[in-house]
């Protein structure tokens, strides 16, 4: 028993070490073909069937259905670069209104608060408004012309991006032709079929991942947007919609959106309004909780405790992107690890023959 363990524990670790080393070294130049690989695997039995009816090669059918949607993506990256550098100019306006009106309700609240409970209003709001004063002022002038002069590291991110969604492209039109010998020859070799077996189970889980993300940025989206509208909140299909997007990453979710929305709207005393965005929030919470079960399921087969830990590890190990890498490396490690037991059990079976 203690071997089983001691041998089963070297496995888990060797397979962690060479998955982290993957991900920390390795990512960055195999991403593009990867993805790549991912999207021929995808597409490849409806290129099939295409094909049956169109007599044209399937890389130029994988190229012809891939290229408009990546043109589409990078022309939204556009767009969201293009309205983030336009907000940004209008940060220090903003920050000098947001000022205004938290000046305004405190000096409301310390009114209200004057001789009562033996407190000086006066005394109170003069020190909330030269604390908040100080804060305003760093804002403007430390964190906004920082945010602003960094737009130029966003636009070099952007033709990056741009640059790889470009290589990935090409990949999938070279990557066509060898395709159908390199899965063969995946599923053929016993050494290595294990990886095949363990690619198809990450590929499941990250396609049921997206697709219910998918569900779910939809209704949420919906649902704030038509709510804001209707609550007569200024912009309300726009924060709907943000809302939706951002409630796909992990702790921020619809949050980011409803409660400064929220804040502000009881800066501006809309006590309302303010209590629209806080039920928003919490129902858009409890959407999520009630559909990602249903459509998620247990495919996955890892404890939510452990995706936990793995985007928290992610973020330590790899920065923003580890909010992705970390999820997506512990599937790796868990998939690989299953599909390893699972062919060495096979191998280690009698066969039919050696029984009788």
């Amino acid at each position: 028993m203690d071997a089983f363990f001691k041998n089963k524990l070297i496995k888990v670790c060797v397979v962690t070490v060479l998955v982290w080393f993957f991900f920390r070294y390795l990512f960055g130049l195999a991403a593009p073909f990867l993805l790549a690989f991912v999207l021929i695997t995808l597409l490849y039995p409806t290129l099939e069937r295409v094909q049956k009816r169109i007599p044209v090669r399937k890389k130029y059918l994988a190229v012809g259905i891939i290229l408009p949607f990546l043109l589409l993506v990078s022309l939204g990256l556009w767009a969201g670069f293009s309205f983030c550098v336009e907000q940004l100019e209008g940060l220090p306006a903003f920050c000098s209104q947001v000022g205004q009106q938290a000046e305004i309700f405190f000096h409301n609240c310390c009114c209200r608060l004057d001789g009562k409970f033996g407190w000086e209003g006066e005394r109170i709001e003069t020190y909330i408004i030269e604390q908040m004063n100080v804060i305003m002022e760093n804002v403007q002038i430390q964190v906004a012309p920082q945010l602003i002069s960094s737009s130029y590291s966003c636009f070099k991110g952007l033709l990056s991006t741009v640059g790889f969604l470009a290589i990935t492209c090409i990949a999938v039109f070279l990557l066509e032709k060898d395709y159908t010998g390199m899965v063969d020859w995946l599923k053929g070799e016993e050494s290595v079929a294990f990886l095949w077996t363990a690619f198809e189970g990450v590929l499941s889980y990250i396609t049921t991942f997206f697709k219910a993300q998918g569900v779910i940025l939809v209704i949420i989206a919906t649902l704030a947007s038509i709510t804001l509208s209707v609550a007569g909140v200024e912009g309300g299909v726009f924060f709907g919609i943000l809302a939706g997007f951002l409630d796909m990453l992990p702790f921020i979710g619809t949050g980011i959106v409803l409660v400064p929305l929220s804040v502000w709207h009881l800066l501006n005393e809309r006590y309302g309004l303010m209590a629209v965005c806080l039920v928003l929030y919490g129902a858009c919470i409890l959407v999520r909780e009630l559909l990602e079960p249903r459509l998620i399921g247990n495919k996955m087969g890892i404890s939510p405790i452990y995706i936990l830990f793995a985007v928290y590890a992610g973020v330590k190990l790899f920065g923003v992107g580890g909010i992705v890498k970390g999820p997506l490396a512990l599937i790796v490690i868990c998939e690989i690890l299953k599909k390893r037991e699972k062919s060495e059990q096979k191998i280690d079976e009698p066969s039919e023959c050696a029984v009788r």
